[in-house]
């Protein structure tokens, strides 16, 4: 797509008369009646906003003589490397963005092959193993007609709850003029139990005995599971049979890590099994568990385990929407409080744990070993080896999986107060020698204490790991970016920040940011945060860095160490989040990580931290390491579990009636997942494998690091006749009539000098006064197919000032956005300017023919007021760049240009200064504020962009 070039001065530009691709689509009826209420819900949220910037405040204090941080000479000592340091970021990031990687196969044909003349292949299987269990001739069975499927459907899916429906059924006529088969929930519950298969195994109740005490535990058998993800007929085109090397150059040195295949462990693990017993296909399996609170107030606690399989892509794994998890099972959540003895207790729930957990997995032991046949969707038979490659959870799951102490790294030799070392050489924990201690559980119990003593670990009676094959527990566990990261070190950055600087002075800036798509608005700061979700503190991060900006230290100590320090983290914080790595990437992670190493003990020097003696910090180190062993940390991030929550552990136990809660809440799942796989199959059966719900939108290759993005503007204007008054008093465009008639001569006369242009557009007459403005621009991400999805992944708005519907004034928005000047590529600021989109306005296909002659012009264009182009490099320190109005003559700069030359929303941060003016507030901080920085981590396509 070509793009329009504007130039800086206070009249228009335009673009060169040739063909032009038409503008991204207009929203349907739906999606417009949809943004019709989005902007009602906005408007009101707005408005509550506007009320929120007059709250009160804290008076300022004094004022120290203030020298901007990017002028002090103490702070610009790492000025002189960022050109060279953003070289090399562009330089390492470009390759990942090549869609096609070089491949090299798994050099043993044997490999993941096909089993030939097997008899489980002439069983049905996927669908056709379903259909011959039920009516061939209706093709709703059990159910008599679609609506009769469709309630039922609706009463397990989206119903609200047992009772409700019953009584639903119960009135007078409702079953008759339907025409269900079924008059209550105990007769649909009676359909699905005994006439709809089963397609995942069924839930088993066991007693483990520890300590002399029973325990239930509720578990479903994991071959089968693994049988049942394996054999979905849904995941058959996307499976993952052998592990592959991706590069990104031709001569293969560049890697390339992205899925768990690309990852140097299947290739070990299948290199191994191929020379032992050729034929192998590996079947990782990804083991993750979490306990959860179900209620709010009464502390009754689910302890699930989750499990899937890495022969699935990582982006159907981490979709619930496509069920590639599995329910595992519920293991005990007793606190054993009747044992006084803390470490008696904690030794006991140890045991319980691997206790449980040893039952489940060991069919896992022989079926690893010497492999089972197992069939695919598509009915392909093969030898699978289900082993277990990674165990994902918090930290205090790691110790209780590992059994190690509480303050040391489940992965490696590194003391407990040594953690914060950034230079000390550390060896992964020495599986062997702790295998052999544990071997002596049977023996002297002294000795045996010994020796998991000397090995590092606790006494732990028969882990569930010990006999697994290919399995090294230590080297399983994974990061854990929600826990480690977001949950760990940011949430110690905030409290450290707080500490340094004032709180309330934090909290004004927070209260003065301008709205984003991406930027959530802290109307009452952060400080008063309490409980601070996983979810808030990736929304604070996003400006963390840019509100930190010139805030003066006690005593009048420079801040460029504690910038530099906030820098390097989150810079380790974004990287480590690529969905692809090469070997240069990884290079860029470890630096990161040594740029908050290098800065960090200016916390020490202003008494906020004694040590940085931290599990988490140091967990840090591993990334690299875990990244080529398994793949990206969206192979296996927290995040995805703690959403599983919800559907399989918090709304099943709401649809119980709390007495043997785990009984009901076991068959409640069974019923869900008979319904969901039922849905697919009808679907299958009406359609066939072209139905939409069997195209899953995956792509093998790696995924990008900016979106492939394209706008949506409504159907039907937001206002549809705008006078050139009302946009000069009303949306702050008093040069548009210049402007659009400068965009005119140029379009007709693009051979035309500046001079002649400037002429040219003054003799202009506008044959009309009015345009159809718009209020909004969405962009949508586009598939690899080049479907656009349904989510909206940013936006623009430009709306004047108005009131909502409780009669509160909305304050006026126009949003700044990143304008493509016609050679912006994908990565980094070369070709881009900053602007702010005063309004958005078509022209009828009348005013089109009046004034233009015969151009292809696209639908939609835009009033934009430019800033400062982009430095050459970045400022020091905090990396950002800086921005200004753009002025000529006294007056803003300002040009119209095409919307689809806009690639994005851009969030400008104020320059604060030493403290936030108290008469800036959130809607007219980009009116006051002179100077700003361009904020790049409002999401990972920024990151990648503005830097």
């Amino acid at each position: 797509m070509e793009n329009y070039q504007p130039q800086t001065h206070s009249a228009p530009e335009a673009p060169e008369n040739e063909d032009r691709q038409d503008d991204g689509p207009e929203l349907d009826e739906e999606e417009e009646a949809g943004s019709e209420l989005d902007e009602e819900e906005e408007a009101e949220a707005e408005g509550g906003v506007a009320e929120q910037e007059r709250d009160w405040e804290p008076a300022i204090g004094a004022i120290d003589d203030y020298v901007p941080m990017d002028e002090e000479g103490l702070l610009g000592d790492e000025g002189g490397d960022k050109a060279t340091h953003r070289a090399h970021r562009h330089g390492a990031e470009i390759p990942l963005l090549e869609r096609q990687p070089h491949i090299v196969k798994f050099p043993l044909r044997s490999a993941g092959a096909i089993i030939p003349d097997s008899a489980l292949a002439d069983q049905p299987h996927g669908y056709d193993s379903h259909c011959s269990q039920l009516d061939p001739s209706c093709i709703w069975a059990p159910f008599t007609s679609q609506i009769d499927y469709e309630v039922a459907r609706w009463a397990k899916l989206r119903g609200q709850g047992s009772t409700a429906f019953s009584d639903l059924l119960e009135i007078e006529g409702v079953c008759e003029n339907l025409g269900l088969s079924y008059k209550n929930s105990r007769e649909l519950n009676k359909i699905i139990d005994t006439e709809i298969p089963a397609h995942r195994p069924r839930f088993q109740r066991k007693e483990i005995l520890v300590a002399g005490e029973a325990f239930d535990v509720y578990y479903r058998d994991i071959i089968e599971c693994v049988k049942a993800l394996y054999g979905d007929p849904e995941f058959a085109q996307h499976l993952i049979f052998t592990p592959e090397r991706h590069y990104s150059d031709e001569d293969k040195t560049q890697r390339l890590f992205h899925d768990l295949h690309t990852g140097k462990w299947w290739w070990r693990v299948q290199n191994e099994l191929e020379q032992d017993k050729p034929g192998a296909t590996v079947i990782p399996i990804l083991l993750s568990s979490d306990k959860t609170q179900v209620t709010m107030f009464r502390n009754k606690a689910a302890y699930p385990i989750y499990m899937t399989i890495g022969n699935l892509p990582k982006e159907i794994r981490r979709r619930p929407s496509y069920n590639a998890q599995i329910l595992l099972g519920y293991l005990p959540t007793t606190k054993l409080e009747h044992i006084t003895n803390k470490a008696a207790r904690r030794r006991c729930l140890a045991n319980l744990f691997h206790a449980c957990m040893r039952y489940i997995v060991e069919p896992l032991v022989d079926a690893g070993k010497v492999g089972i046949p197992i069939a695919s969707g598509d009915g392909a038979v093969r030898r699978g080896h289900p082993l277990v490659a990674c165990y994902i959870g918090d930290y205090p799951e790691q110790v209780l999986v590992t059994g190690i102490k509480t303050g040391e790294c489940p992965k490696c030799d590194t003391p407990a107060d040594e953690l914060g070392n950034k230079d000390l050489l550390f060896e992964p924990r020495d599986l062997g020698q702790i295998l052999d201690a544990l071997a002596l559980v049977d023996g002297d119990p002294s000795q045996f204490t010994k020796a998991c003593r000397q090995a590092g670990i606790k006494p732990i009676y028969r882990p569930f790991w010990e006999e697994l094959p290919h399995c090294n527990i230590y080297q399983a566990i994974t990061p854990d970016i929600l826990h480690q990261l977001y949950q760990g070190l940011v949430k110690h950055l905030i409290a450290w920040l707080k500490s340094a600087f004032s709180e309330a002075e934090l909290d004004a800036r927070c209260k003065r940011l301008p709205p984003n798509h991406n930027i959530r608005l802290f109307m009452k700061g952060i400080s008063v945060l309490s409980r601070v979700s996983g979810t808030e503190h990736q929304q604070i991060c996003r400006f963390l860095l840019g509100i930190i900006i010139d805030i003066r230290l006690p005593n009048g100590a420079s801040p460029a160490r504690l910038i530099r320090a906030v820098r390097g983290l989150l810079d380790f914080l974004y990287l480590a989040q690529y969905p692809c790595h090469s070997h240069q990437t990884l290079e860029l992670l470890d630096d990161a990580l040594n740029h908050f190493h290098d800065n960090k003990s200016i916390f020490i020097d202003l008494g906020i931290r004694s040590s940085f003696n931290l599990p988490k910090l140091h967990s840090l180190r591993h990334y690299i390491t875990m990244i080529q062993l398994y793949g990206t940390t969206d192979n296996y991030n927290t995040e995805y579990t703690e959403r599983l929550h919800i559907d399989l552990a918090k709304d099943a136990y709401r649809a119980t009636n709390h007495k043997d809660e785990y009984m009901q809440m076991t068959l409640w799942l069974e019923r869900r997942e008979k319904v969901l796989w039922h849905d697919k199959f009808i679907h299958w059966r009406r359609f066939g494998s072209n139905s939409p719900i069997h195209s899953l939108p995956y792509c093998p290759a790696p995924s990008d690091l900016v979106y492939h993005r394209q706008h949506k503007i409504a159907k039907h204007p937001s206002a549809r006749r705008v006078s050139f008054d009302t946009l000069a008093n009303e949306y702050g465009a008093p040069y548009f009539q210049a402007a659009l008639a400068r965009f005119i001569a140029e379009v007709n006369q693009p051979a035309l000098t500046v001079r002649q242009l400037e002429d040219a557009a003054c003799g202009m007459i506008i044959p009309f006064r009015a345009v159809a403005v718009f209020h909004k621009v969405r962009y949508n991400t586009v598939r690899d197919d080049g479907i656009p999805n349904t989510v909206t992944v940013d936006s623009i708005h430009v709306r004047p000032q108005r009131r909502d519907r409780h009669k509160r004034q909305v304050p006026a928005r126009f949003d700044t956005a990143l304008v493509n000047m016609g050679h912006g590529g994908k990565l980094g600021v070369e070709g881009y300017r900053v602007a702010q989109v005063r309004v958005i306005f078509s022209l009828s296909a009348k005013a089109k023919q009046a004034v233009f002659r015969n151009a292809a012009l696209p639908d939609h264009f835009a009033y934009v007021e430019w800033f400062t182009p982009f430095s050459n490099t970045p400022e020091a320190n905090h990396g950002m760049y800086k921005v200004s109005r753009a002025f000529r003559d006294g007056e803003r700069q300002a040009s119209i240009i095409p919307v689809r030359n806009i690639r994005r929303s851009v969030h400008l941060i104020p320059q604060f200064g030493p403290v936030a003016p108290r008469e800036w507030t959130s809607s007219n901080v980009l009116e006051q504020c002179r100077t700003f920085f361009v904020n790049e981590f409002t999401d990972r396509d920024a990151y990648v962009t503005l830097f």
